[in-house]
């Protein structure tokens, strides 16, 4: 994969599809590609760092409790 040494990141893809990736990145809320594209590529580098176990919190048990006598 050629890297140049400059700041830009340059990727060639179908017109159609450069507008259709645009629509979402907004109905998603950002306000630029570049916006987008590095919370995305924060994101890929910490996972690659320490990949998420994908664990899902569950509501904490609860005990009845003896009633004193």
């Amino acid at each position: 994969m050629p890297q140049g040494k400059s700041g830009r990141i340059i990727i060639d893809v179908e017109p159609e599809f450069k507008e259709e990736v645009y629509e979402a990145v907004r109905i998603q809320g950002f306000s630029s590609m570049k916006e987008w594209f590095v919370q995305q590529a924060k994101r890929i580098c910490e996972e690659s760092k320490q990949p998420s176990l994908n664990l899902v919190a569950e509501d904490q048990a609860t005990y009845p409790v003896p009633q004193s006598r």
